[in-house]
């Protein structure tokens, strides 16, 4: 059987998903995959790859953790994306163990320095570069999620906008614009009509969205981060592809419960919820619809 070919069938037994219609690239190393698509929607998935390379030694330092069943969520809300609005949003996926790359951290942590890790990293990322690309080809905005799994006590979807447990815990009036700079909304918090309490944890937020279509999360309406409590607020990838910086994709990092992602039919209604949850969110804050309409809503005034 031809290598190539039995990447591809690799990738989709380790996965459990039906086989896509739409061809992936895969980089030059093989360890990335990238299914294109046309909404302005991307996802990633950095933390569950199953493959080993015996060439590339194991990391010894950071996170070596599989983040498991993540990838078949992000084909499950590929397929749903697809299902609802025609379109599908572009995937990437780091099919290489985190014990040998992790994309989600600098490179230095990430690939220790090896000359080959850091080939596969730097695939990684430019094949995001290439999403967000084709996206502002169509559009004038869009939306970045980077999908991972936690197996915290409190089974809710943990989003992180880069804002630290201290910024979640502050009041409504001290969530200025200031805040909003260093989060990685930043683009989107001077475009939307929304507040940025609003945008960040009232009922049309993400977090809003998927809480009232059964998806418990923080930040969310009546939800907490009391001190102590794990949490997630996003690292690499939202940062160099969100806007706090330097894209014009907005960008929020999902950490996923077990509870929502470790079986077909809970996988799946995450998927549903969470596409639902968008159609609302393109609508409410970039004044745009999923279903082709590709111009966003004015700037507020400053």
């Amino acid at each position: 059987m031809p290598l190539k070919l039995t990447f591809v069938l690799l990738g989709f037994a380790l996965w459990g998903h039906a086989a896509e219609t739409t061809e992936p690239r895969s980089s030059a190393s093989g360890f990335i995959r990238y299914w294109p698509g046309e909404l302005p929607v991307v996802l990633s998935v950095p933390h569950d790859g199953a493959r080993n390379s015996a060439d590339i030694p194991d990391r010894t330092n950071g996170v070596t953790v599989r983040d498991s069943h993540a990838a078949a969520l992000g084909f499950e809300l590929r397929d749903a994306l697809r299902a609802r609005f025609g379109r599908a949003p572009h995937l990437i996926v780091c099919e290489l163990s985190r014990k040998k790359v992790d994309c989600n951290r600098v490179i230095a942590e990430g690939a220790a320095g090896h000359p080959q890790a850091e080939q596969v990293w730097r695939e990684y990322h430019a094949l995001i570069d290439d999403a967000e690309r084709e996206v502002l080809a169509r559009s004038k905005h869009g939306l970045y999620l980077d999908i991972h799994s936690h197996g915290h006590p409190k089974k809710r979807i943990e989003i992180g906008y880069l804002l630290k447990p201290a910024d979640l815990r502050l009041p409504d009036e001290r969530l200025d614009a200031s805040v909003a700079a260093r989060s990685s909304i930043r683009w989107l918090s001077q475009r939307t009509p929304a507040t940025f309490p609003e945008l960040l944890r009232g009922e049309t937020s993400l977090g809003g969205l998927f809480a009232a279509r059964g998806l418990a999360s923080i930040p969310a309406p009546g939800e907490t981060l009391a001190p102590g409590d794990p949490y997630f607020n996003g690292a690499y990838d939202i940062e160099a592809h969100g806007s706090r910086d330097k894209s014009r994709l907005d960008a929020a990092q999902l950490e996923v419960p077990a509870p929502m992602r470790d079986t077909p039919e809970r996988r799946a209604a995450t998927a549903s919820a969470i596409t639902d949850a968008l159609e609302t969110y393109f609508k409410k804050h970039f004044g745009a619809p999923l279903r082709g309409a590709d111009e966003v809503a004015p700037a507020k005034a400053r």
